[in-house]
């Protein structure tokens, strides 16, 4: 009885979200769109994160390290370039949620080992962007609501080193999706 009762709820839940993919779906949330806005989000996090440790270690140098004090506005130029990078990751990667938004109800929501790590990657990739993104956006208007419990640049600095490696996962799982969508006119295809 609880076995047939087991198997009719697990068909019922997947009716259900196979109603709510249908009724989410549209043209825009394509395969191909996820890959352009996933390539431009790519280049944004990397230019931050390069930006991002650069500015670490110019406050922050190995004994080893040396950097050039010449042009006078280099670290200002890095700097600006990371706050409006890191400004504009926010509607791309808001996007990029929307587009992907009806694989989170997939059901069953994994098939396999494979399918479990690539979700929990991707669920590790979701919440370091957020609060990389939200956590430099207060830091450009100086406000710090976490304060007392921790300093913005430590963890800034190791979340950035978290979302980076968890693009670079999300990239080589996704690599398969990236080929196919990369170029403009390849045969586009639902979520």
């Amino acid at each position: 009885m609880a076995t047939r009762l087991g198997r009719l709820d697990t068909q019922v839940l997947e009716e259900q979200a196979e109603r709510l993919q249908e009724s989410l779906a549209t043209p825009a949330r394509s395969a191909r769109t996820a890959v352009v806005l996933g390539r431009l989000l790519g280049v944004g996090f990397v230019v931050c994160f390069a930006t991002g440790m650069y500015s670490h270690f110019l406050q922050d140098p190995y004994p080893w390290m040396r950097f050039p004090t010449r042009p006078a506005g280099l670290y200002r130029f890095t700097q600006g370039l990371h706050v409006v990078t890191g400004i504009a990751c926010i509607p791309l990667l808001l996007a990029k949620l929307w587009t992907v938004y009806p694989k989170l109800f997939a059901f069953p929501p994994f098939s396999s080992v494979r399918q479990l790590l690539e979700r929990l990657s991707v669920a590790v990739l979701v919440a370091s962007a957020l609060l990389q993104v939200g956590m430099g956006l207060l830091n450009t208007y100086q406000w710090y609501p976490w304060a007392p419990w921790f300093a913005f640049r430590d963890v800034h600095h190791a979340l950035a080193w978290v979302a980076i490696g968890s693009v670079a996962l999300h990239v080589a799982v996704q690599l398969p999706t990236i080929a196919r969508h990369w170029r403009r006119g390849a045969p586009d295809e639902g979520l």
